[in-house]
């Protein structure tokens, strides 16, 4: 691995990749995407956005619109306010969505889909990721070559225009997570204590918009700080304080108004007990659902191996229909949990690791192997190549 000093960067060509990539970016979208009706989540940030638009508030009213709603701290806020900010910007933005959240499983056919200020944000998003993550990889290795491979098999991997053409999240995870790695190779090259700065500023956003981001910084930190006494280099603590203090910064607003309103810093009031029952669930799999996971789980095409090859009975609680492990055996273990602290949720996700996890650790760790096969291929085919090419790297 070789690096470059910032004289030698080619400008030029980076520009050349930022033109490429946009006139890229929306030839496809023109072809082959059209943002589709919200459903599940995407309904919930939707939820959000327009008590940020019409009340000044971060809560949720569901179907019913006039009432200015209670807030809420289940959710990382950037993503809704980001929708928010489209919204002011375009009215028939917020009147198509308004129409989608009252018309519920109709609105495919009842409402306006005026979407464009809103996708072409995103799209744009993209573009600006792809010359992030172009820099990222001309600063490795120092080869342009690499550089737009590395964008171009991220392109393929289909996902920043599946998250560009929905209302989700993701979409912003796929801009910061690449000035993350930016910054990290910044303050390798350089030592400059500003890109340790950078790091947590980005992190701060990460977490404001997906919470677990706040683990993050606390592994950073701590790797910082412990790094720091072995070697009795202070360096690494300076660093890893650097990152904690301007990630601390971003997200000490909204830590100070779960506090006035929940009297809690968290950044989220906690779903985890949800996720933990969720997760849980799958704990309760047959070997022959174990098996059949991983060929069910493939994208794609996975659903139709799987009843071609295999007997039913082996994949159909393995989906996300009302009949699923996430469904029924997740709710039940939501529920028993829920009824056995006595209703107190400030209780159970603990209940539920000490019963669910901690009782059963054989069990969650072989179920834990299809299920990060699943997550690995979140990415698609390209991921099964891209996992072990990334433990070489490091």
């Amino acid at each position: 691995m070789s690096t470059t000093n910032s004289a030698s960067f080619p400008r030029r060509q980076l520009i050349a990749f930022v033109i490429f990539a946009a006139l890229g970016v929306s030839v496809v979208q023109i072809v082959f995407y059209q943002m589709p009706n919200p459903e599940l989540d995407a309904r919930r940030y939707i939820d959000y956005a327009l008590n940020i638009y019409d009340h000044q508030v971060f809560g949720l009213s569901g179907e019913s619109r006039d009432s200015v709603p209670q807030p809420s701290n289940a959710n990382s806020p950037l993503y809704p306010a980001f929708l928010a900010l489209a919204m002011y910007f375009d009215d028939g933005l917020r009147d198509s969505l308004i129409c989608t959240m009252k018309q519920g499983l109709n609105a495919p056919a009842i409402c306006p889909r005026d979407y464009s200020t809103i996708t072409w944000a995103q799209l744009g998003l993209i573009v600006v990721a792809m010359a992030v993550l172009w820099t990222a990889a001309f600063w490795l290795f120092n080869r342009i070559s690499i550089a737009w491979l590395s964008c171009l098999l991220t392109f393929a991997t289909t996902k920043p225009m599946f998250f560009a053409n929905n209302f989700l999240t993701e979409i912003l995870i796929v801009v910061f997570f690449p000035v993350l790695l930016l910054s990290v190779i910044g303050a390798s090259r350089s030592g400059a204590k500003r890109w340790w700065l950078g790091a947590g500023v980005t992190i701060g956003l990460l977490t404001l918009t997906r919470p677990e981001y706040l683990y993050l910084a606390y592994s950073i930190t701590s790797i910082g700080i412990v790094v720091a006494l072995l070697t009795k280099n202070p360096r690494f603590g300076i660093s890893a304080l650097l990152l904690i203090s301007s990630f601390s910064v971003v997200i000490a607003p909204w830590s100070i108004r779960n506090h006035q309103q929940f009297s809690s810093f968290a950044v989220t009031g906690g779903y985890g007990d949800i996720i933990i029952a969720y997760r849980s669930a799958y704990n309760r799999m047959t070997f022959q659902e174990w098996a059949a996971a991983f060929v069910f789980w493939l994208p794609g095409h996975g659903e139709a191996l799987a009843k071609q090859w295999l007997p039913a009975s082996s994949y159909t609680r393995l989906g996300t229909d009302p009949k699923s492990y996430i469904y029924v055996e997740g709710k039940e273990i939501f529920d028993n949990g829920l009824a056995a602290v006595g209703g107190t949720r400030a209780d159970l996700m603990s209940y539920l690791i000490k019963t669910e996890i901690l009782a059963h650790p054989l069990k969650h760790v072989a179920t834990s192997i299809p299920l990060a096969w699943r997550g690995v291929l979140a990415g698609k085919y390209l991921a099964v190549v891209g996992l072990p090419c990334f433990v070489v790297l490091m």
